[in-house]
């Protein structure tokens, strides 16, 4: 699997942060991005987020993205 660019990823426990001062489920979080709680969680734990999902995440944490944009 490709390595996510630190350019492109918010830190990982900036991002489990995020989602909790959110109160949402990983689930909730991670299915607005495509993306499976369990693989949400592992990414929560360390693994590489893959980087179109990596730049989805830092447009969304920036305000540059808001649920209506990712909504499919």
């Amino acid at each position: 699997m490709m390595k996510t660019p630190a350019s492109l990823a918010p830190s990982i426990s900036d991002l489990k942060k995020y989602r909790i001062s959110k109160r949402e489920s990983q689930e909730k979080f991670w299915g607005r991005f495509g993306v499976t709680q369990s693989s949400g969680s592992r990414f929560e734990t360390g693994l590489a987020i893959p980087a179109p999902v990596a730049l989805l995440l830092k447009l969304y944490v920036n305000g540059k993205l808001n649920d209506g944009d990712l909504l499919g």
